[in-house]
């Protein structure tokens, strides 16, 4: 997204929403560990959906905060950040049927208290906004969440459960899109919120008028507050920097699993040369992640509106926690065969990457040429590799996904080449 010309100013993160981010670098620790030990589908899954839940309320804090600007409610945001901390606090206890081997120790009440954390922080924005008289129509789930799905998931048994999540977070995604996206679904949404304002104003009258009556008199009342509905309009250029300090907190985890790898290992030469590469596959993931936008797509495709730019991020952060999540197993084992699921963690997850890609671009009317010398190209080597990978060193299928990421990241390069 481009940052808005008229603004006279530009605004930057507060240091409220700079400590706000530190419980999401604990978040994307606990879901990057709990991913490296996952041994099934469903436990990955059972990750995607707890890093989702952990976005969600990351995102609809943060959009809260980029309408609200100097209005934001400091208590309602630090409330928030306890609740994310508690989740992430919940994470290695969450649904332990899916912990790989024994979970007899683990800790009982996990899951439900993820999921009530989660419903609240949810909550707490959404109120946030609503008592500012704001209606978010670009990014709608910021004033609503699907909850049914997410309480009944906790009464009824981990098969039918699973797929409660599921659902509830499609259904998340998809309103806000779609909501988002229609200007008949902005003008619903906004006579809503209208009409809630209307029936809490109506409920302070009668309020006060029992405090009234019971003999408090009016002047010693505090006068009713009518805050003017309106549509919310988005800072782009805040919000751009928001989701950029989101890829960078990811990709500091990923950093950090590539130094813990090193930490109890003996510096053999396959070693240091899968550790290396490591570091610099994580350089071409922020080089085209935030040099050319927080969404990889080519840099000149049109700019994304915040209901396409904000599943594309999600997208991005899911696939490097699920990277980070492979490079816990690629390094130890960097002379032997990669574990197969570290080799998709890897492989899938870079996958995912340019996917997301790929969807960008297709919002942002990408070239085809782009689309079949490079995202194609890149899609069919990262398949190739996660199938046919297995009698290759580790250190050498990590040479091969920093190739992959430096011919994927090489358009944007030859594109200003040619306009020079």
């Amino acid at each position: 997204m481009a940052t808005d010309s008229t603004s006279t100013e530009e605004r930057h993160a507060s240091w409220l929403e700079l400590f706000f981010d530190l419980t999401v670098v604990a978040a994307a620790a606990q879901i990057a560990h709990r991913l490296h030990g996952a041994e099934s589908i469903g436990q990955v899954a059972a990750c995607g959906a707890m890093f989702y839940a952990i976005w969600s309320v990351w995102t609809t804090t943060s959009v809260y905060a980029n309408v609200a600007g100097e209005r934001t409610r400091q208590r309602a945001v630090l409330r928030t950040m306890l609740g994310i901390a508690v989740m992430a606090a919940a994470v290695p206890g969450v649904w332990p049927e899916l912990l790989p081997g024994e979970h007899h120790d683990a800790p009982e009440g996990r899951t439900t208290v993820f999921v009530v954390a989660f419903l609240i922080c949810r909550a707490i924005a959404s109120r946030s906004a609503a008592r500012d008289g704001q209606v978010v129509a670009f990014w709608p789930a910021t004033q609503s969440v699907m909850a049914t799905p997410w309480v009944v998931s906790l009464f009824v048994p981990e098969t039918v459960a699973y797929w409660l999540w599921g659902f509830a977070i499609v259904v998340d995604v998809a309103f806000s899109m779609v909501g988002a996206g229609n200007p008949r679904a902005v003008e619903e949404m906004t006579n809503r919120a209208r009409r809630r304002q209307e029936q809490n104003q109506q409920r302070e009258q009668r309020r006060l008028a029992q405090l009234i009556q019971r003999g408090i008199s009016p002047k010693r009342l505090p006068a009713p507050q009518a805050n003017l509905l309106s549509v919310a309009q988005v800072e782009r250029g805040h919000l751009d920097e928001r989701l950029g300090l989101f890829v960078i907190i990811v990709l500091g985890e990923a950093l950090a699993q590539v130094v813990a790898a090193n930490t109890e290992l003996d510096w053999t030469p396959a070693v240091i040369a899968s550790s290396l590469i490591g570091f610099f596959i994580l350089v071409q993931l922020w080089r085209l992640t935030s040099l050319y936008g927080f969404t990889p797509a080519p840099r000149r495709t049109a700019s994304l509106e915040p209901w396409q730019a904000l599943p594309a991020h999600l997208g991005v952060t899911a696939s490097i926690v699920t990277i980070a999540a492979g490079f816990g197993g690629l390094i130890p084992a960097a002379a032997e065969h990669l574990h197969t699921k570290d080799r998709w963690f890897v492989f899938g997850g870079l996958a995912l990457y340019v996917i997301t890609s790929v969807v960008a671009a297709l919002f942002g009317k990408a070239p085809l040429k782009w689309y079949l010398g490079w995202a194609l190209p890149s899609l069919m080597v990262l398949a190739a590799a996660g199938v046919f990978g297995h009698p290759l060193p580790a250190w050498s299928l990590a040479l091969i996904a920093y190739a992959v990421l430096g011919w994927f990241s090489a358009y944007n390069r030859l594109a200003d080449t040619r306009t020079v």
